[in-house]
Parts: structure tokens; sequence; C-alpha cells
């Protein structure tokens, strides 16, 4: 059990998919791997969901007034341990991005899951001190997983 783990609390993850996608684009214990370090010992209850582009829409316009389907939304559900949250992908943008950028799906995928925990746990991005800890924390993480710096490969490849 990891020091900071709560004794007698588990992590559930449960993965599904969306209308129209056939399957997750890296194996299910790769995710669950990633998803559990961003956790970094924390408990939680954590619903993955691949969407298509329809549903990431439809959802992005109903809670966040944007008519468009964006790479990763957190509903987060609970504000200290054990985390709850529906954390939704959406696959089209994701492989638009990776194409764009140049980057492995993988990697890609490693740090929306990253970020979407952590936004989960609390996190966000919206004021620029909270910006910064949640990006390094990101680098971190990313690094753990002896990946690159998810924002300087996707300026270096943009």
């Amino acid at each position: 059990m990891p020091m900071n783990a709560k004794p007698g609390l588990n992590t559930e993850i449960t993965l599904q998919r969306g209308h129209g996608v056939a399957r997750w684009p890296v194996p299910t214990p790769r995710l669950r791997r990633w998803v559990k370090l961003a956790l970094e010992g924390e408990p939680a209850r954590l619903n993955l969901r691949l969407v298509a582009t329809e549903e990431g829409r439809q959802l992005n316009a109903q809670w966040r007034k944007t008519d468009k389907a964006t790479n990763v939304l957190t509903f987060a559900y609970r504000q200290a341990a054990p985390w709850e949250a529906d954390i939704i992908l959406c696959l089209p943008v994701i492989e638009a991005e990776c194409v764009r950028a140049g980057l492995p799906m993988a990697q890609h995928l490693a740090h929306l899951l990253i970020h979407g925990v952590l936004h989960a746990r609390g996190m966000d991005h919206e004021q620029p001190a909270m910006a910064s800890l949640m990006e390094a924390k990101e680098i971190q993480l990313m690094a753990r997983l002896r990946m690159p710096d998810p924002y300087k490969a996707m300026d270096a490849k943009a």
C-alpha cells in the first residue's frame, strides 16, 4: 500500500464506451495504471467514458455552453477523497490532436487522463497560480511514466 493511501478505502475505475466507439485505443491495464498514478494513493470512484464527437459536443454544450467537442471533460462530484467523478474523453478530438501535433496516442491519452484525474481531485487551471501547480503536477506524473513534458511536446510539434 502506498505511504499516502488511506486504509480501508478502495479505488474503483469503470471504463465505458459511448455509441460508435469500438474499443479503447490503448490496453485498459495501462489506462488504470495512469489513473492510479494521478490519484497518488488516494481512493476514488471514477468512471472513464470514451465518446464519439456528437456525444462529446452535446456534453460540452450542455455543461460548458460551448457547442463543440473537446478532448477531456471532468465532472467531479466530491471535494475530498474518496474522489468521485466522470471523466469523458472524446476519441476523434484526441486522434486529431495526435495527428496535428505528431504525438503518439498513448502519450497524449496518458496526459489527458492525468489532467482529468487532477480535475477530479479539485485542481483547475482557471487561476494562474493553480494553473502553474496543475501543469507542474502533470509534468511530474508524466515523467514518472517516462513520457516527455506534454506542454513542450505539444508546442514543439504543433
